[in-house]
């Protein structure tokens, strides 16, 4: 009996020890369950952190895509653009040929003038013969430029700088801002004469007007007066050429200006020609200008090369004047 009594007791034992166990079993498992809600909201934080990096990790490179589509267009476009004015260009070079006269050309043909007398025949060098750069020759088929654009007025040829394009007349200054010679929808558009001349240059100051390229092409190296001084130093004319011959001009300044600058303005009578012409020269970049090599007190017609500088859009200008020098014959 004794030892039934110690062996029930010690069952009981073991069934409260084990019961024990369960509880505490129990608790912990909802202690971790506690514990388990309580740190909840903080993976969902990092997973929300997550899936925004996920989405702008998505979105720059499709922005950069999308950009390099936009870019790539444009310039694609440009570029187009640039290659039908350049080659509708170059296409009309065939019909403007420029060939610098020598030194020796000039005088062989004084002397079938007879106005120069023979001299002994000097051996022949090798050094190359110097141009006469005041009177390069001239091939331009006048009558074709004319069929092609019946606004054709002459060549303009700036040596310096290799600018050699034909000029059309404008209506009202937007006519040929956008359309080449050939009458073309293109950025590019022409070199043309400001509709205030009406077709003529015989005005005391004619304005001329030129896109400023990137490329260079129209009025694009004007500004390389300003970058290389030594430019005007070594080749000073702009060259009018039309069919009554070629009309010569020499360059005594140039200078970055405005729209609302009064060298746009138009000037009347002997005085206001002679303020004009002290004005453009005080505005002057032109340093090496050989003061006296325009006798401006014959008041000699002017030309103005004006062509846009800086940002596209803008009002800054940069400005090339040349003042009449001589009149000679086409080739």
């Amino acid at each position: 009996m004794e030892e039934n009594r110690n062996e029930e007791n010690r069952n009981e034992e073991k069934k409260a020890a084990g019961q024990n166990i369960q509880n505490i079993e129990e608790k912990t498992e909802d202690a971790s369950s506690g514990e388990k809600d309580i740190r909840d909201p903080q993976p969902s934080k990092r997973s929300y952190k997550r899936r925004r990096e996920s989405i702008i990790h998505k979105i720059i490179p499709l922005v950069l895509f999308i950009s390099m589509l936009v870019f790539g267009g444009l310039f694609l476009r440009d570029f187009l653009e640039y290659k039908a004015a350049d080659d509708e260009y170059a296409a009309l070079e065939e019909h403007i040929v420029v060939q610098p006269e020598t030194v020796q050309q000039k005088e062989e043909k004084k002397k079938e003038e007879g106005s120069v007398e023979e001299k002994e025949s000097e051996p022949e060098t090798e050094a190359p013969e110097p141009v006469d750069i005041a009177h390069p020759k001239f091939q331009i088929n006048y009558d074709t430029l004319a069929k092609i654009n019946g606004d054709f007025t002459a060549v303009i040829y700036v040596p310096a700088i290799g600018i050699s394009y034909p000029v059309v007349r404008s209506k009202d200054n937007e006519d040929y801002l956008h359309r080449t010679f050939e009458g073309k929808a293109n950025f590019a558009g022409s070199i043309f004469l400001d509709a205030n001349a009406k077709g003529s240059y015989d005005n005391k100051n004619t304005f001329i007007f030129g896109h400023n390229m990137k490329n260079g092409s129209m009025f694009g190296k004007l500004k390389n007066f300003l970058k290389d001084p030594s430019l005007a130093d070594s080749n000073p004319y702009v060259f009018l050429c039309k069919p009554d011959g070629i009309y010569r001009y020499r360059i005594y300044s140039y200078y970055l200006t405005t729209t609302e600058s009064d060298i746009y303005a138009d000037f009347e009578g002997d005085s206001g020609y002679d303020r004009y012409v002290q004005l453009t020269s005080k505005l002057s970049s032109y340093r090496n200008y050989p003061k006296g090599a325009i006798d401006f007190s014959t008041r000699p017609n002017l030309i103005t090369l004006s062509t846009c500088s800086g940002p596209s859009g803008g009002n800054q200008r940069f400005i090339v004047q040349a003042a009449f020098e001589e009149l000679y014959p086409n080739s």
